[in-house]
This record gives C-alpha cells, sequence and structure tokens, in this order.
C-alpha cells in the first residue's frame, strides 16, 4: 500500500509552519512512488479540521430532553411578548388635576353656616346646592336692588308723560331731555344693583322673584360652579365665615395628570410623549412636559404626564409608582427575568428545538423589576423555558465541558 495518504510526523511542539517548508522522511524514501504535502493542501486540511470542531461545539448547544423528562423537570415554556417602547426608569408619582378643572367655591358674603348639603367625595351637577348661608349683608344688597327698581319705575313714568308733551308741544326739548337723562341714570343703577345681587350668589331666578314680591330674604344658597366631584369640604354647618372664605373645593375628573419626581441625572433620557406605566394598574400616560428646574432637596425635577382615558379607581391626591419607558422602533421582545442565563459573560435563553431545548445567546437591551427587554437573539415565534432553566443549564454547562 502506498503512502499517499500518509500524514507528515512531527514531534511534539513542531511548529505548523516547519511542516508547511519541509518534506517528510518517508516522502524522500517512497522517492517517485509518495507525494509530498504541498503547503496550500495542508492548510486546507487545517481549515477543515477547524469547521470540523466548530460544528461539534455547536451542537453541544442542544440539550437533549425526552416529554418524560420534560416533565419530570417541571419545564415551562411561552412566547415573548413583542413590545414598542424601552423602559427607562422607575419613580414615584402622585395624580393631580389640571389647574382648569379645579375649582374653590367661596362664601359670597360673610354669614353663618346654616345648612351644608354636599359630603366629601360625592359627585355633584352644575347649580347644585352644596350650602346654605344666613347672612345680614345680603339684606342690604336685596334692599338696594329694590330702591333701584323704584328709582327706575318713577323715572320710566316721567319719561312716558313726557314723550307725550313734547308730541303734543306743551314742554321744550330741553325738559324733555334732562327727563330722559335722569331715566337711563335710573335703568344703569339698577342693573348694577342687580350686578352685585348676582355676584352675591343670587341666582337671576331669585332677582326677578325679589322684583316681583319684594320680600326680603337673609339665606342664600352656594352652588356648584360645574359638574364634578367634591374633592374638599371646608365648611361645617353652625360655622362663621368671612367674605370669600373658601368652602369647597370640587374638580371635573374627566382628566388627570401626573407629577413624577426624576432625579435630575435621568432627565436628559426622557423624551415628550414617552409612555408612562401606573404599576399595579391597566392605566398608562404620556409625557407632556419635563421641568426646567431642579428640587434643591431632593435634586429631583418634575416631569408631567397626561393619564390616557378616563380611570374610575385613579384619584387626585393619590401616589403612585411609574415606570417611564421609550418608545423605540426596534425589535423588542419581553421576557420573565428568570428565562435568562449566564454563561461566561455571555446572556442565554432556552427554546424548545426538536428533540430537547437550545441555548441562543441573546442582547439585553433593559432590566425591569421581573422582566427583560431583549433586543437581538430572538426572532418572537420561539417556545422559550421559563421554568425548569437551572437543571437544562446544569445539563448544558456539563455538556460542554471536558467531562
Amino acid at each position: 500500500m502506498n503512502n499517499f495518504f500518509s500524514f507528515p510526523r512531527a514531534s511534539v511542539g513542531t511548529p505548523v509552519a516547519a511542516l508547511l517548508r519541509r518534506p517528510t522522511a518517508e516522502a524522500a524514501k517512497a522517492g517517485s512512488h509518495a507525494r509530498t504535502w504541498e503547503p496550500g493542501i495542508i492548510f486546507s486540511m487545517l481549515l477543515a479540521g477547524f469547521a470540523f470542531s466548530m460544528s461539534a461545539h455547536a451542537l453541544e448547544a442542544l440539550v437533549k430532553v425526552n416529554p418524560e423528562q420534560e416533565q419530570h423537570i417541571g419545564i415551562r415554556t411561552l412566547k415573548p411578548e413583542p413590545i414598542a417602547s424601552v423602559p427607562l426608569a422607575r419613580a414615584p408619582a402622585r395624580v393631580s388635576l389640571p389647574p382648569q378643572n379645579e375649582y374653590i367655591v367661596s362664601a359670597a358674603q360673610a354669614g353663618l353656616v346654616s345648612r351644608v348639603d354636599a359630603a366629601l367625595g360625592v359627585k355633584i351637577v352644575k347649580g347644585q346646592v352644596l350650602a346654605r348661608i344666613q347672612s345680614p349683608s345680603l339684606l342690604t344688597l336685596q334692599r338696594g336692588v329694590l330702591d333701584a327698581v323704584t328709582g327706575f319705575n318713577l323715572a320710566k313714568a316721567k319719561l312716558n308723560r313726557d314723550t307725550t308733551l313734547l308730541e303734543e308741544g306743551i314742554i321744550a326739548r330741553m325738559r324733555f331731555q334732562e327727563t330722559e337723562s335722569d331715566y337711563e341714570r335710573y335703568a344703569t343703577g339698577l342693573k348694577e344693583a342687580e350686578q352685585i345681587l348676582a355676584a352675591a350668589g343670587v341666582s337671576e331666578a331669585g332677582i326677578e322673584t325679589l322684583k316681583k314680591t319684594r320680600t326680603l330674604d337673609s339665606f342664600m344658597n352656594v352652588v356648584a360652579p360645574i359638574d364634578g366631584v367634591i374633592l374638599e369640604r371646608l365648611a361645617t354647618a353652625g360655622q362663621r365665615v368671612d367674605l370669600l372664605a373658601p368652602l369647597f373645593r370640587v374638580g371635573k375628573l374627566d382628566e388627570l395628570w401626573l407629577e413624577i419626581d426624576m432625579p435630575q441625572e435621568r432627565l436628559k433620557e426622557l423624551r415628550l410623549g414617552d409612555r408612562v406605566l401606573l404599576e399595579n394598574t391597566p392605566y398608562t400616560a404620556r409625557i407632556t412636559a419635563i421641568g426646567q428646574s431642579v428640587s434643591a432637596g431632593s435634586q429631583s425635577a418634575l416631569v408631567r404626564g397626561v393619564i390616557e382615558g378616563r380611570p374610575a379607581d385613579i384619584r387626585p391626591g393619590q401616589n403612585v409608582n411609574v415606570q417611564i419607558s421609550h418608545a423605540s422602533t426596534d425589535h423588542l421582545l419581553r421576557l420573565p427575568i428568570a428565562a435568562l442565563v449566564n454563561h461566561e459573560g455571555k446572556t442565554y435563553v432556552f427554546v424548545r428545538a426538536n428533540g430537547g431545548f437550545a441555548a441562543k445567546p441573546v442582547a439585553v437591551a433593559s432590566t425591569e423589576e421581573r422582566h427583560v427587554v431583549i433586543h437581538e437573539g430572538l426572532q418572537g415565534d420561539e417556545q422559550v423555558v421559563t421554568q425548569g432553566v437551572a437543571a437544562l443549564k446544569a445539563s448544558w454547562t456539563g455538556i460542554g465541558s471536558d467531562e
């Protein structure tokens, strides 16, 4: 048998370059019947061996598990959840009302609170009576309206009379103009008295009733200015209140804001429109404003967001924890943090494959409290192991060892 497939022999430690340069002793003895190994042939065989070695190593990524073993280990899998944003930070926040949706109902006149009809937290409608106040100063305002009505009626009668006399040529035009001027002055005075009484909290219907009946009433109603909810009750029956003393704080709950305390070193990561998740609730918000000043004590800045929708179980003044995330166009997947495997400085997950489970390297974009976000290594349709990971890792690292 010839030596056509014989390998050049060398002692341990012989450099590969030396084998490429010199013919072997066997080749010299064989003469024309033996072939020396050309450097190109040897290099090709080395590459083939290296490729075979890499292929054998790749096969070790599969942990063979049959259905009985899978059930015994308690392996559970799930499909990764696709997401469109990357979590940035967690922070405390407070629920608040927009300024345009919050109102203070105050006493239009000083007096005694005789009755309170609205309790804390109840829903109210515009015009609903919230309380009743007895005010002696209200009598003065009502008398002013009645006096103005009397003067106006007299001026109106004089104007009608002088109009007839002017048409008949009995009086001069100058006298008619004086009468007309008095009428306009009394009409303006009546409007002024009515406006003052309206500002004191008397409705337009109440003013008309006063003008018809000419009956004074020292009691006035405190009514709701909007449809909303009683957020705070500051009045108690029997309490004496001053002019413009606050009695109730009411608010419209059709829009709620979040006031987030964000550490100043994280502000540069935020963008307007970033998504905010209220923890332990299904509700989200969008960032609409990022504060430009930092609190000297806490070194945090105010970040404001608008809660989406009309949450029924979120209330103004409530403290919540929020998770802020940044919108991304990358392919992002969320997995339970228990699915990760760390080995030799790299991160892997086990996915279901033919005959068992394969270890796939992944790249982590961010880590949450109980989840991680993956941006490389998975397509999204895999079944990823979330329970029984420790047993698979032990088997996997044992197969990959030199034992």
